[in-house]
């Protein structure tokens, strides 16, 4: 499944790539950043819409949905949750064409050009970091290179190509399925692996059929005491 192919080289290679090219308001932007920052421990939600991409409310209001349900479930599976920033997703004008994040080689597999273009531009104008011990991050784009839906999770990181921002949006596929999803990759970013079976958990192809499946006793507990574990409550 594709949520599975996040593996922490993802974030280190993010993390260590070279400079991103940033608009005229990149300085700006840090500096709002830095002003408006949540609370430590909180979860930042992003979608980063591309220069080129017409602003709309589906995108962000989708999102927020999908991550209200994946807090809710979270609540339910483990008696804890996360805390979302208020307001859920912060919306960024990128600072590229669609076309940008979907043709800049970024590594050698073309799978993960447009989320690590992603990833680094919002590192780059937002002051974060891949890992990022003051909060856990999600970045959705609405760019996808052509059949190929990139993403994944791992290391304090979710980052989702335009696959699953549309589907966050209601425009592609059953809306359960999107909410599997972001359980499994959140489940990543919490410091879970896969699971090497279908056995009815989210962190195998069981998400697929949520939400009829459920954490195991050995995953919640690599949750409460992984690395962002203080981040429930």
């Amino acid at each position: 499944m594709e949520e599975c192919r996040f593996t922490r080289r993802a974030v280190l290679a993010a993390a260590a790539g070279g400079a991103v090219a940033l608009g005229s308001g990149a300085f700006t932007a840090t500096a709002q950043a830095a002003a408006a920052a949540p609370p430590t421990g909180t979860v930042r939600v992003f979608w980063l819409r591309p220069s080129d991409v017409a602003n709309d409310s589906r995108y962000p209001n989708g999102i927020t949905s999908v991550m209200q349900e994946s807090q809710r479930y979270y609540r339910q599976e483990l008696g804890v949750t996360f805390t979302l920033n208020n307001p859920a997703v912060e919306v960024v004008q990128g600072s590229h064409p669609r076309s940008w994040y979907e043709n800049t080689p970024n590594g050698g597999d073309a799978y993960w050009w447009v989320v690590f273009n992603m990833q680094q531009e919002l590192m780059a104008r937002l002051g974060l970091r891949a890992p990022d011990s003051r909060w856990l991050c999600v970045g959705e784009v609405s760019a996808e290179k052509a059949g190929v839906s990139g993403g994944g999770g791992g290391g304090g990181w979710v980052i989702l190509s335009g696959h699953d921002a549309d589907g966050a949006a209601g425009i592609n596929s059953p809306m359960n399925r999107w909410y599997g999803g972001m359980v499994h990759e959140l489940g990543h970013a919490f410091g879970l692996p896969d699971s090497t079976r279908t056995d009815g958990t989210p962190m195998s192809a069981s998400f697929y059929d949520y939400p009829n499946c459920h954490f195991d006793q050995q995953q919640k507990n690599g949750i409460r005491n992984g690395p962002y574990g203080s981040f429930l409550a």
